[in-house]
């Protein structure tokens, strides 16, 4: 049948350029490719992750940095630098946010290098290695405008208000957010406060635009918030 034959041609075809393709790519290298039914662009990388801690601890980073093992940190070969990514441990289901500030790791089939932090939340700090997936959930790039320390006047003449990111019973537990934003909010001291027998997750005082642009990069990393007009009581 002339059709069949056709098909089978083309599909044979697909298979060399495909092979070529790995075969530029360096062979076994993981890929980065779409992912399935991912929202905002978002990809995904399957592979062997592992960590480095006390020997590095206090060098420079790739990106100028001073590496911190007890940061939420992480090397990639080629994301752009200050990309936040979820690492899956597909072994246990452990998810942890972490920032790109550094290159490598460069063994075969490994895709990630974690800070000490990332692989104690993950669950594979005595292990050494886990296989992970990650999905880059924000792209490297210049902090969001209106996300400053402190924002500037409102304009428009709004109150002043605060984002919550969280409460806590337990303050190990605050203490972990406030590692998790502090690599997505680089620029921004959120800080724990006790309040009404909670340990409380604040940002510090905005305007109502920064109020609203941190909920939606909140809302961008699944993490929940909400705005309050007043400050906590101390």
């Amino acid at each position: 049948m002339p059709g069949m034959k056709a098909v089978r041609v083309a599909a044979a075809a697909l298979l060399l350029l495909l092979a070529a393709c790995a075969r530029r790519n360096g062979g076994g290298a993981p890929l980065l490719a779409p992912a399935a039914g991912a929202a905002g662009g978002e990809v995904f990388q399957d592979g062997i992750a592992s960590w480095y801690g006390d020997d590095f601890h206090g060098r420079t980073t790739a990106d100028g940095e001073v590496y911190d093992m007890y940061k939420l940190t992480a090397a990639h070969q080629n994301l752009p630098f200050h990309t936040i990514v979820e690492v899956e441990n597909v072994e246990n289901g452990r998810r942890v946010l972490v920032r790109i500030n550094d290159r490598g790791p460069f063994l075969k089939e490994r895709i990630i290098d974690l800070s000490l932090e990332a692989a104690r939340r993950l669950g594979m700090a005595e292990k050494g290695t886990a296989e992970v997936r990650l999905r880059v959930m924000r792209w490297g790039g210049p902090p969001a405008a209106g996300a400053g320390d402190a924002a500037a006047a409102d304009p428009s003449g709004t109150p002043p208000c605060f984002v919550q990111a969280g409460a806590f019973a337990e303050l190990e537990n605050a203490e972990e957010l406030l590692l998790t934003l502090g690599e997505i909010f680089p620029d921004m001291a959120f800080r724990i406060v006790e309040e009404d027998g909670m340990y409380k997750v604040i940002s510090p005082e905005l305007d109502a635009p920064s109020c609203r642009d941190v909920i939606r990069r909140l809302a961008a990393q699944r993490l929940p918030g909400f705005i309050r007009e007043s400050g906590p009581r101390t």
